[in-house]
Order: C-alpha cells, then sequence, then structure tokens
C-alpha cells in the first residue's frame, strides 16, 4: 500500500491550489489543536464556558487532540492528489457540519455572540473554498481523462 510512496517522490506533487489550501487548513488546525491541548483556559474564555478541572480536561481531550489527530492526517493527505481531495472532503464535511450545528444552536439557543459569528463567518468561508477546490479538482480529472 505504501511502497509507491517509500522514495519520497510523492511529496514532489506539484503545488496546486488544492494542495495549497489543504496545507494552510491543516496548519491551521495543528496549531489550534495545539493551543487548545495547552492552553485550554484562553479557549474556555473565548467560548464563555466553565473553566473548571473537568472542562479543562475536556477541552484538552477534545478541542485538542481531536484537531491534532485531524490536522496530521490531513498533513499526511498532501502526500499525493487523492490524498488531497480526500484531506479537503474530510474538512469540508467537518468544517460544514460544525457550521450547520452551530447555525442551528444560534437559531434555537441564544443571542449569538462575537465568538459565534466569527467562528461562523471562518467556517463558512471555508466550506466555500472547500467546494471551489473540489470543484477544480474534478474538472481537472475530467479534462484529463477526457470525460464530458
Amino acid at each position: 500500500m505504501f511502497d509507491d510512496y517509500r522514495d519520497g517522490s510523492a511529496w514532489r506533487t506539484p503545488l496546486s491550489f488544492e494542495r495549497l489550501l489543504l496545507a494552510v487548513l491543516a496548519v491551521f488546525v495543528v496549531l489550534a489543536g495545539a493551543g487548545c491541548l495547552v492552553a485550554p483556559a484562553l479557549f474556555a474564555e473565548q467560548a464563555q464556558f466553565q473553566a473548571n478541572p473537568s472542562a479543562l480536561t475536556e477541552i484538552r481531550a477534545f478541542y485538542g487532540g481531536l484537531q491534532l489527530g485531524i490536522g496530521f492526517f490531513l498533513l499526511w493527505c498532501l502526500r499525493t492528489p487523492t490524498h488531497t481531495i480526500q484531506g479537503l472532503s474530510l474538512v469540508g464535511l467537518a468544517v460544514g457540519g460544525a457550521g450547520l450545528a452551530r447555525l442551528f444552536g444560534l437559531l434555537f439557543d441564544d443571542t449569538p455572540t462575537s465568538h459565534h459569528l466569527s467562528n461562523l463567518a471562518i467556517e463558512s468561508v471555508t466550506v466555500v473554498l472547500v467546494a471551489v477546490a473540489l470543484a477544480r479538482s474534478r474538472r481537472k480529472q475530467t479534462a484529463a481523462t477526457g470525460g464530458g
């Protein structure tokens, strides 16, 4: 399965909009995860969470650990164009799902804060950029195979 990549040639794939976008998103997710892991109280304050020891541990685990794992997976996806598309698909689905859930919460729970609105804006822009990247990739693939 990994024999094709042992010589390092997969990392020499030309830089495309799709790979650049995934690289930026991967670094952002890794940095956000690391921040939540080492400084969960800052995240708790921004999100207006109660910063008790149980909440801080949950922030470290879910927002820190999960984001680190996803971020490292996204970095791994930079290896080939096919993996890049898989990584972008994960970002689109995960961030899109978070944005829809946030919108649902804003409609039914309480008055939105600047934290909620700024995150919703980031999520929306991310989903649009990922959709553009996936559409570009699909067009390139269709053109390369002569499909219509």
